[in-house]
């Protein structure tokens, strides 16, 4: 089996950099799900929200949006090993870049979000805002800080970046990955997808949804094959994908619902490949989505915790007991999130380039995917 040595076209990298912002957004409204918040002593919103209320919540944030964190891994995997062949030196080279992208920003996010909460946590007037049923931060010990901001044995203290976690370990698992896709490439694939789909994975770190994808991704990579090859049945599996999504926003709770959802995970993403088809010939939406792209890292790393403050102020605040005022709240959060991370994101651009280059990976700037790329 041979390496391949070429870059991606510049379609094929544009498609894929129409994917990042959406993939975002689509991150955004999982973690703005719940219906209700809680705080010391009370809790707001509703607990048993319509069924058309539950659907539509069930549809994006449990079902279409579900697709973006195995794509992302898939991508990366996809990038990590374009063009990439295994010697000390590349290794080597790879970790160094790695620890630019993904330790530094992760450290970064991490410690500053502690920080965060630790100051809100000590002063009166927000602590009020916490529900108290995690233990707080000035009684952690050593272990207590360094597993909330690596996540040995839970979520990362920034929560959302358990995939920059897992993706840190699947770098340095890259040369075990590299063996088993030369010497058992189509065996050891199905192996895996199996271990996926059943659930059957004993590890924390990396999750099984992780290695699944990112494996896959190094796979088509490896083996020369475009992340786009489903294309001719893209329409095909756009509709199987919408059939499959209505089942299984039906059927969440039933026994072989996880079955569904996975299965949906498989159509969505080659539909969600597809549909940039389209999206790369609207030049308007393109321009806006290729320079929102160089935004994306930085959305997704002060998402949280920006939108569980919003919603404890708004619920608070509104004290939400219609399903209206739920679903009202449901879509205006994540967008006033994404819009005020764009803001903060263009007033860093301005004033400190270099640290919002840091702090974001390398990220600071619109373009388009290379081998070096690691989503």
């Amino acid at each position: 089996m041979r390496v391949m040595n070429k870059r991606l076209n510049q379609t094929s990298s544009e498609r894929l950099a129409l994917l990042r912002f959406p993939l975002i957004v689509g991150i955004v409204f999982i973690h703005n799900f719940d219906t209700q918040v809680s705080l010391v002593n009370s809790t707001f919103g509703i607990s048993e929200p319509s069924f058309f209320s539950e659907f539509v919540r069930v549809v994006i944030s449990r079902g279409v949006a579900c697709i973006a964190v195995p794509l992302f891994f898939l991508m990366a995997g996809y990038f990590f090993f374009l063009n990439f062949s295994l010697t000390i030196k590349n290794y080597i080279k790879k970790l160094q870049l790695r620890a630019k992208t993904l330790l530094v920003p992760f450290l970064f996010w991490n410690v500053f979000t502690l920080g965060l909460l630790f100051s809100a946590q000590s002063l009166p007037a927000t602590r009020k805002y916490f529900s108290g049923k995690n233990p707080l931060i000035e009684t952690f010990g050593a272990w207590e800080f360094l597993n909330s901001i690596f996540g040995f044995t839970h979520w990362p203290i920034a929560y959302q970046f358990w995939f920059i976690r897992d993706l840190i370990v699947l770098v340095f698992l890259t040369p075990i990955i590299y063996l088993l896709i030369k010497y058992l490439p189509k065996v050891f694939t199905g192996v895996v997808l199996v271990l996926w789909f059943f659930h059957l994975w004993p590890v924390h770190v990396p999750a099984i949804l992780a290695f699944a994808f990112f494996y896959a991704g190094a796979y088509f990579a490896f083996s020369n094959i475009s992340l786009f090859t489903l294309d001719r049945f893209g329409p095909i599996i756009l509709g199987c994908y919408a059939i499959v999504v209505l089942i299984d926003s039906l059927s969440k709770g039933k026994p072989f619902n996880v079955y569904v959802y996975n299965f949906g995970i498989l159509l969505g993403i080659p539909a969600a490949l597809f549909l940039t088809k389209y999206l790369i010939e609207m030049p308007r939406t393109k321009t806006v989505l290729l320079w929102a792209e160089g935004c994306s890292f930085f959305v997704f790393a002060v998402h949280e915790p920006l939108i569980s403050i919003l919603r404890k102020l708004a619920y608070r605040a509104i004290s939400p007991s219609t399903d209206l005022e739920i679903l009202v709240l449901y879509f205006a959060l994540p967008f006033l999130v994404i819009g005020l991370a764009l803001v903060a994101y263009k007033v860093m651009q301005s004033i400190s380039p270099g640290f919002l280059s840091i702090i974001s990976g390398g990220r600071a700037k619109s373009r388009y995917f290379t081998s070096n790329e690691c989503v």
